[in-house]
């Protein structure tokens, strides 16, 4: 094992010891897939984004200050930005630079991850607390991480991205009908699969 290799360990190590690190992941994968630079997708695996993430954060957990899950969901979107911006320069040789590049990334994983939360929310109505839809948007993640390919892509296209169904039949080559058909059974299958997730996390 290299040191890399054994960095990585380590910091599994840890996180799990304090931080459940298994339900980040589907979270973590979800929002760099969304937000991994066009050139790089294909290129670049984004469970290995989401590796490095990991790593990142128990290097530097001694830095985060919050007491909640939802400010440590907070830290994290932060810690992957940069992650997101280290491949950008590294892989591509090119780095867009200043300020305005590094807010519209951030502002991209904080709408994507709020829109996640409201999907989760929609799903188990009225949380209690903070804490409560932080853990909802984790589950949900979670849930949607285990759905096939197609229902992923219909509720994604339209509970995040916004889209409209005629909009998403025209996105993935399908007639309206059947499109609402895809998105109504996939709808019924993350009811079932968010169940178990809730179970399990």
């Amino acid at each position: 094992m290299n040191g890399g290799d054994e960095d990585a360990s380590k910091s599994e190590d840890s996180l799990r010891a304090t931080w459940s690190i298994g339900p980040l992941r589907p979270w973590l994968k979800m929002l760099a897939e969304r937000q991994l630079s066009p050139a790089l997708r294909g290129r670049i695996d984004p469970s290995d984004v989401v590796q490095q993430t990991l790593v990142d954060a128990w290097r530097g957990h001694e830095n985060f200050r919050g007491n909640t899950q939802a400010e440590r969901l907070a830290w994290l979107r932060t810690i992957l930005k940069r992650t997101l911006l280290r491949y950008d320069r590294d892989q591509l040789r090119t780095l867009k630079r200043g300020q305005g590049r590094e807010q519209q990334l951030q502002a991209a994983l904080d709408r994507d991850s709020i829109r996640i939360e409201q999907l989760a929310i929609d799903r188990q109505p009225d949380p209690r607390s903070h804490a409560d839809r932080a853990e909802q948007t984790l589950q949900l993640a979670a849930a949607l991480d285990r759905l096939p390919n197609d229902y992923r892509e219909v509720l994604t296209l339209r509970h995040i991205d916004g889209l409209s169904h005629e909009q998403i039949a025209q996105r993935i080559g399908r007639s309206n009908a059947a499109t609402r058909m895809l998105w109504i059974r996939a709808l019924e299958k993350l009811k079932a699969v968010y169940g178990d997730c809730s179970g399990r996390l």
